[in-house]
């Protein structure tokens, strides 16, 4: 298992690599210059209060690297060669293409940064934003606490609620509360989540209708009073985040109810389950201490991919309940154009999917002691 761990940490390394060539493919390929974005953006002001709009401009190609090459080569003529001295019998030069290097670049400088304006993505430092003049870093740190509490939160109240209901249906096919929760569950399932959101903020958040909860925001609109405990905040806090909640999670409960029951279902029928009872082990026992066991390793799979969706956040619903998360902050830049901030949400969700991806492994061998990831070599 270790040296499994190290192969893949150590493969982690390229892929880092083609995901940040990626990444910066994607930004120098997006339409636009950035500097007169960022001048033009709504912080104009901000960006222009040192000099003239042409002194500007040069301060701020300078400053982000845009006067440097793109990457470490570039395919030039002879004549762009300091080094090359032409002479007549070298006019053969202007035919054939020479092959630049170029140790102080974009790309560098965009990756490992240059000590001094930028420290580079390997550190955390994505650039500037081009419409708030906020460090992208800062943006996504200031952002994604929401996404995050959404995310992990959603996800662990459909675990805990869609077991039992899978366990109890695996247990009994052919109750009316199985056939009863399958048809809701399956429901529940096809309801597009924007719809859902809309039909709730209607008929809960409605003054004409029932007004039992905040239609949008996370928290007061002029903000929490002076002198509150952080348990007065987290009462005032909580109104809100009961539709977002049950938008987040129905779907998962939905689908996970289904995975539980239908895997339940086919480890109840094994031969271990038999032999388990036939020694006259107690229900529980059997469920609990053979049958649980085995029905985690879909459900591990399902985990893994909680991870990119808590960086991306959900654009939908972040939107409609005007959540500042990443997902309402996806929209704006896509919006506004702001292609620091998409590149990193990009980066970012490339790499923890790895990380997920390596999780999920570890949890299959935690969860099945059978599963191996080491080759062994049959004498």
């Amino acid at each position: 298992m270790r040296r499994y761990l190290l192969k893949r940490i150590i493969f982690f390394v390229p892929t880092l690599f083609l995901l940040v060539l990626l990444s910066f493919t994607l930004f120098r390929l997006a339409p636009g210059n950035p500097v007169d974005r960022m001048m033009m953006g709504s912080n104009s002001q901000y960006y222009q209060d040192a000099g003239e709009w042409s002194d500007q401009r040069s301060y701020w190609n300078h400053r982000l690297g845009l006067d440097l090459p793109v990457f470490y080569l570039s395919i030039g003529s002879w004549e762009d060669n300091s080094l090359s001295r032409e002479t007549a019998e070298d006019t053969w030069k202007k035919f054939i293409p020479f092959l630049h290097f170029h140790p102080n670049n974009q790309f560098h400088r965009w990756f490992l940064g240059d000590n001094l304006s930028s420290r580079g993505i390997i550190r955390g430092d994505f650039g500037i934003s081009y419409t708030s003049g906020q460090r992208v870093s800062e943006l996504i740190a200031s952002r994604i606490g929401w996404s995050l509490f959404f995310a992990l939160f959603s996800i662990l109240l459909a675990y805990l609620i869609s077991l039992p209901i899978g366990l109890h249906a695996a247990q009994h096919p052919s109750s009316l509360f199985t056939k009863v929760s399958s048809t809701s569950l399956i429901i529940l399932f096809s309801l597009p989540v924007f719809w859902s959101a809309t039909v709730l903020l209607m008929l809960f958040a409605n003054p004409d209708i029932f007004y039992f909860f905040p239609a949008s925001g996370v928290q007061p609109t002029g903000g929490f009073p002076d002198g509150i405990t952080w348990i007065q905040k987290i009462r005032m806090t909580l109104p809100y985040l009961v539709i977002p909640t049950i938008c987040y999670t129905y779907s998962s409960l939905a689908f996970l109810s289904r995975i539980f029951r239908v895997t339940i279902s086919e480890v109840l029928k094994q031969d271990f389950i038999k032999t388990a009872r036939a020694k006259g082990l107690s229900e529980k026992v059997v469920i609990g201490k053979h049958a649980f066991r085995n029905t985690f390793l879909p459900v591990i799979t399902v985990f893994s991919s909680v991870f990119p969706s808590a960086i991306g956040g959900s654009v939908l619903l972040e939107t409609i309940f005007s959540i500042p998360g990443m997902g309402l902050t996806i929209y704006q830049s896509i919006d506004a154009k702001d292609y620091p901030v998409l590149t990193a949400v990009f980066f970012l969700t490339g790499l923890i999917t790895m990380a997920g991806f390596l999780l999920s492994d570890v949890m299959y061998a935690m969860a099945d002691p059978r599963i191996s990831f080491s080759k062994k070599q049959v004498s």
